[in-house]
């Protein structure tokens, strides 16, 4: 529980910053970030403040403070090198999801503070592209604790991916209400889809874990990602019907160490895999290229498949 008085004393601190900082000409905004503009603090707490300057300021980014007892994390930023940031970051940036909960103590340029806003607006292939990452983690993560578990026999491994299989669901999850990801996203994916997350995140730390749990605990992520496929595949299963091929299919994403994975559409019987010959660097050795073509059209009256797509 937090301590009132705690609060005050921060309180007291923010306040004689913000008055120092609106004196300076050159300050242009202020924001409160980390837990005290959105969460309790406690005793090993500090204030975390960024500043925005025009572009005439040279000094440090960095100052660490102390305010009236208190500790003080003081973050500077140039006018034009903050709107190229919030225009260049994307939602798995950790401090770009810290200032989307973080509170605008003042601002002295109108245009910053709706350029501000509308950074954190997650639209339609915001989204698309979210769940599709989120999809592929979940899939990496079943396959490794699959084979932890029913290959090696290791349990202590499968429950380690097992968590992290969750996690990749809970972005998905995420991803699928437009909202920016926090730093407990389980927790805040949970909070989402309560049933869900008692039955393949909850269990590992309420109960004994059994050998049976796991088993169940795959299979339902199993069905899970199944019953999913069609929706967050949808700009490529479109691709797909209208190509045959994803040949020449380009989906733009931000960078992702586990990318889009395609063979979980084989998987599922959507696509069928084949080879084709190719030669790297013009040498005249013969490679083969896996490619990846539709099974069977699925009907373009699905709404659940319709996308849009970037060659």
């Amino acid at each position: 529980m937090e301590k009132p008085e705690l609060r005050k004393r921060f309180e007291k601190a923010l306040n004689s910053l913000v008055d120092k900082f609106k004196k300076d000409k050159k300050c242009l905004a202020a924001f409160l970030v980390g837990s005290m503009s959105h969460d309790l603090i406690w005793e090993w707490s500090d204030l975390q403040v960024l500043l925005v300057y025009d572009d005439s300021y040279k000094g440090p980014i960095d100052y660490h403070l102390f305010e009236h007892d208190v500790q003080v994390v003081l973050n500077i930023r140039r006018r034009s090198a903050f709107k190229d940031y919030l225009g260049s970051t994307d939602v798995s940036d950790y401090f770009f999801c810290a200032l989307s909960k973080s509170r605008l103590l003042f601002v002295k340029d109108i245009t910053l503070k709706e350029h501000f806003e509308d950074i954190f607006y997650i639209g339609d292939r915001d989204r698309e592209i979210e769940m599709l990452l989120g999809f592929s983690e979940a899939i990496y993560y079943l396959n490794k604790a699959e084979k932890n578990f029913r290959v090696k026999r290791n349990r202590a491994n499968a429950i380690f991916f097992l968590v992290q299989l969750a996690q990749g669901i809970a972005w998905m999850e995420v991803a699928r209400q437009r909202l920016i990801p926090e730093r407990e996203i389980i927790t805040q994916a949970s909070q989402l889809k309560p049933e869900l997350f008692a039955q393949i995140y909850d269990l590992l730390f309420k109960e004994p874990v059994t050998d049976q749990m796991i088993d169940q605990i795959l299979t339902t992520c199993h069905e899970y990602l199944k019953d999913n496929t069609l929706e967050v595949y949808r700009p490529i299963i479109s691709y797909l019907n209208e190509h045959g091929t994803l040949k020449d299919f380009h989906l733009k994403t931000r960078e992702h160490g586990f990318g889009i994975n395609y063979e979980w559409l084989y998987r599922m019987g959507i696509v069928d895999v084949y080879v084709e010959p190719i030669r790297i660097n013009n040498q005249t050795e013969e490679f083969y290229q896996i490619g990846y073509r539709i099974k069977d059209r699925i009907g373009n009256d699905n709404e659940s498949i319709k996308g849009t797509y970037e060659r």
